[in-house]
């Protein structure tokens, strides 16, 4: 009786076991298949398949780290400025632990191989020679260029990364402080001309429109010298040419050490206007010239509610 009894009870447990060993495959199975799912993007290069949700990333420029840090992804690997191992630039949090993959103009390859990501991000403009390689090697998504677009660069960040909705929400945000700001500046009395320079060893250069801060500095309404409202990326100074470096303010930056006090020792430097009225301020290079990304755009607009608006 007891063993007719047990008999019945394996005969009524199998096929629950079997069933439920079918779930657990079907389950892995579609496990395997979600973690392999792709989606289409287009990038500077066309359409491109990546990950849905990626989640080993490495960037090759500043703007895109900048941006990923911001979304609340943080790459694996991405590059300095200048030199391979350099720090990343110190206006970013939350850099620790991101692999040094090289610099931006000179990211190692195998480096990045060795990381084995599953998305990787950069530009046209920079690294067209190596994209095939990159492709070879993961999942590639290039912006066209950087700097004058950050905002379409932003958004194509956000995208790659899942996170589209907080890209555009980002852009909303700075429109709102980029309204505010041309506000307080419209209210003055007389909206100042800025001008924007960068010195080097052996010349100053004007920053024109079509740079990372001109864009900025043209959505907030804010005039240029006549030198420098048109188009175009920069334009070198002779020293007999620094009156066009003039304007109501300057703001200046530099890589260079040494390079505003050759600046300073030029005879013509002396009497622009901004000068004599002490309306010359240097800014950080990381943000206004190479941050490329959002949260280098809210450091350029902290400077210029500083130092301009009274």
């Amino acid at each position: 009786m007891l063993a007719r009894m047990l008999g019945s009870y394996r005969n009524y447990w199998k096929p629950l076991v079997v069933m439920a060993v079918c779930l657990f495959i079907i389950a892995g199975c579609g496990a395997t298949a979600s973690k392999g799912e792709t989606r289409s993007l287009q990038d500077a290069y066309g359409d491109v398949h990546i990950p849905v949700h990626p989640v080993r990333v490495v960037v090759l420029d500043v703007g895109a780290l900048d941006n990923l840090l911001k979304l609340g992804i943080k790459p694996i690997g991405a590059p300095s400025i200048l030199a391979p191992g350099e720090p990343y630039p110190a206006y970013l949090k939350g850099t620790e632990d991101i692999e040094n993959i090289g610099s931006v103009n000179e990211p190692n390859l195998e480096t990045i191989d060795r990381l084995k990501p599953d998305l990787i991000i950069g530009n046209k403009d920079t690294h067209d020679q190596i994209h095939k390689q990159l492709s070879q090697i993961a999942p590639t998504v290039f912006v066209e260029t950087l700097g004058v677009t950050w905002k379409a660069n932003l958004l194509i960040h956000a995208e790659a990364v899942g996170k589209a909705s907080e890209g555009k929400r980002l852009l909303d945000e700075y429109d709102t402080r980029i309204k505010e700001l041309k506000t307080k500046l419209g209210d003055q009395p007389k909206s100042p001309e800025v001008s924007v320079i960068r010195t080097r060893k052996d010349k100053v250069q004007i920053y024109l429109n079509e740079t990372f801060s001109g864009v900025i500095l043209a959505d907030a309404g804010i005039k240029r010298p006549s030198a420098q409202s048109g188009k175009g990326f920069s334009k070198d100074l002779t020293d007999e040419q620094i009156a066009e470096a003039d304007g109501d303010f300057i703001f200046w930056f530099t890589r260079d050490k040494g390079s505003f006090e050759r600046l300073q020792s030029i005879p013509l430097w002396a009497p622009l206007k901004a000068v004599r009225q002490n309306k010359v301020q240097q800014v950080d290079w990381e943000t206004w010239m190479s941050g490329l990304g959002i949260q280098a755009v809210h450091k350029v607009v902290d400077d210029l509610y500083q130092y301009l608006v009274k």
